[in-house]
């Protein structure tokens, strides 16, 4: 997708960060829970639920300040939706088969021509062979709404269809205890992406990759290893981005002490595209994830990266990113719980041979609710601020929402 420099064609990073802003605090209802609810009580292989939720965000179509500046309104919606799905997880011996499935309708007070239905499907065979060989062998399967500002025409008003985008992905991997202190991994995946509209289709595309690596493991159940991974990009309407990408990072995963866990993984990534030799990257990729366990009650989580990602773009294919976050979570009761999120980020698009740089600043907080074991009352608040050098992309927006979600 192109980066639009006009209040009528809003550009790709804006659209990439309304998506969660606009659908993932309604999502959170079903995704957090479904996470939860992964681990079954004994003797409950399936489970069903339903839920409803309310996301309202001031500035819906993501108008930039400087549109706003020069008269250009600023509209707010509200999305409303709903959704029921089953949860899937049975252990037979080693082996557990994991799956779910999530249904959803999303629909718009102010743009109803937005209204969409939504599907997740997931499914995972975590494997088992004797004591020395385990792996996962599974695909997941999303349609969701991209966001509103990839359905908008020339004229800047919104177009008849949402544009739906649909990802598949499936993969394998496997392990080998070959020694109490060694163990050989490795692994194979394949993405695809795909967009309703027209106009968006430039950036469907599949990834292939593979991966492997080897990792001494400690006692403590720390473990240090290197790996290697290559992956290929095909555009298939856009072939100046396609690329080949090649890393060779050092894994730590650190248990500092029973409260504290660092993983970190970086090295050097080397990224080629054939067609466009301009854009390619080569240079130090990392990141550091930090988890304190502070209290029972009390958990606290920081990251740190400097990568390349990739990005929904005609121009640029990706950018190198530099950020940093930190979450929190409290529980207050057994009924009660807090949780906050903070982000920075820059986005430096000069490697992708476009000269551009960004910032984003997200923060977010939510409170759940559990009047029952089975019903989820959950609350939140939401805040994106992006600055660049572009004059036409800075953009801010605010929203909350609530829902609630019931497990039979």
């Amino acid at each position: 997708m192109m980066f639009k420099h006009s209040c009528a064609r809003l550009p790709a990073l804006r659209r990439q960060y309304l998506l969660p802003l606009l659908v993932i605090p309604g999502m959170v209802f079903s995704t957090a829970a479904q996470a939860q609810s992964a681990v079954n009580e004994e003797g409950e292989v399936v489970r069903a639920y339903v839920g409803l939720s309310l996301t309202h965000d001031d500035n819906i179509l993501g108008t930039s300040n400087a549109a706003i500046a020069a008269g250009t309104p600023k509209l707010s919606d509200t999305a409303r939706r709903v959704e029921a799905g089953l949860i899937f997880d049975k252990t037979i011996s080693q082996q557990r088969l994991t799956a779910s499935l999530n249904l959803d309708r999303t629909s718009f007070n102010r743009f109803g021509n937005l209204d969409y239905n939504g599907r997740d499907v997931r499914a995972n065979w975590n494997w088992h062979v004797g004591s020395q060989f385990e792996g996962n062998l599974g695909l997941t399967h999303v349609k969701a709404l991209t966001s509103v500002q990839d359905s908008l025409q020339a004229t800047g008003l919104p177009s008849q269809l949402p544009n739906v985008r649909t990802q598949d992905r499936q993969y394998f991997d496997a392990s080998w205890r070959l020694h109490p202190s060694w163990r050989l991994r490795g692994g194979v995946s394949h993405y695809e992406l795909d967009y309703d509209q027209a106009a968006q289709q430039v950036g469907n595309r599949s990834v292939k990759d593979g991966e492997v690596g080897i990792d001494y493991l400690a006692r403590s159940g720390s473990s240090a290893g290197l790996q290697y991974r290559h992956a290929e990009g095909d555009f298939a309407q856009s072939p100046l981005n396609d690329y080949s990408q090649d890393e060779l990072k050092a894994r730590v995963d650190w248990k500092v002490t029973g409260k504290t866990d660092l993983l970190f993984l970086a090295g050097w990534v080397r990224r080629e595209n054939d067609l466009a030799p301009a854009n390619d990257f080569s240079g130090f990729n990392g990141r550091v994830n930090a988890t304190w366990r502070a209290t029972g009650k009390t958990t606290v989580s920081a990251s740190l990266w400097r990568e390349i990602g990739a990005l929904d773009d005609q121009i640029a294919s990706y950018s190198l990113n530099r950020g940093i976050s930190l979450g929190a979570g409290w529980e207050i009761t057994r009924q009660i719980r807090l949780d906050g999120y903070l982000q920075h980020e820059r986005r430096d698009y000069t490697p992708a041979n476009l000269a551009r740089n960004d910032r984003v600043n997200y923060s977010s907080l939510q409170l759940s609710y559990y009047p029952i074991r089975k019903l989820r009352i959950q609350t939140g608040v939401y805040r994106t601020v992006l600055n660049s050098d572009v004059a036409a992309i800075p953009y801010r927006n605010l929203g909350v929402s609530l829902g609630t979600r019931y497990e039979f």
